[in-house]
């Protein structure tokens, strides 16, 4: 076996139209391949030379850089949100979000609760989102992070709304968190 495993090595080192083995090790080198259009980097001199390159400069080429493609994943805004996993930046909660699951919307919020059951029987905040039209009022199962209502009194409110992924059977799918209020 070990004469087999030489015999191999030989064959391989055998001449420049036959293969070759080379390290891994990375010392680029901008080179250039008899008939084509423009030089590559390649990794070390050992790959430059097993594909019949000239050399042309040590270092990588310039124009390789500028013509790789960008790699998936790599395509952060100034922000670091990124684009490909469906991240934009939201100016006023100044945070990357996914837009079909975080937003900004006016809340309006009813002077009084009413009873609601769940679980068990409690008093809950009405409330309604004050879109392009008013929307119809609905129990707020819940509570708005950051707002504590005094009892009687109407509030405009400017909040953070968050569809949650994987919520508990018992619990609301929307998470509303205080960004400022408007009008009480």
């Amino acid at each position: 076996m070990v004469g087999a495993l030489l015999l191999g090595l030989g064959l391989l080192s055998c001449g420049p139209s036959s293969a070759q083995v080379c390290t891994r090790e990375y010392a680029p080198l901008c080179g250039q391949v008899a008939g084509q259009a423009a030089p590559q980097t390649f990794a070390n001199r050992c790959l430059l030379n097993a594909a019949q390159a000239n050399l042309l400069s040590t270092g990588p080429c310039p124009q390789t850089a500028q013509m790789a493609p960008p790699m998936t994943g790599n395509d952060e805004d100034v922000h670091g949100c990124k684009a490909s996993t469906g991240h934009v930046w939201h100016a006023e909660l100044a945070s990357c979000v996914r837009p079909w699951m975080s937003s900004a919307v006016t809340l309006q919020v009813a002077a009084q609760r009413r009873p609601c059951t769940g679980v068990v029987n409690a008093q809950c905040l009405q409330v309604r989102e004050l879109a392009p039209k008013k929307k119809k009022w609905t129990t707020l199962h819940g509570s708005i992070d950051g707002f504590e209502p005094e009892p009687g009194v109407r509030y405009s409110l400017r909040v953070r709304k968050d569809r949650l992924d994987n919520p508990p059977a018992d619990a609301p799918n929307l998470k509303y968190t205080l960004l400022k209020v408007i009008q009480r």
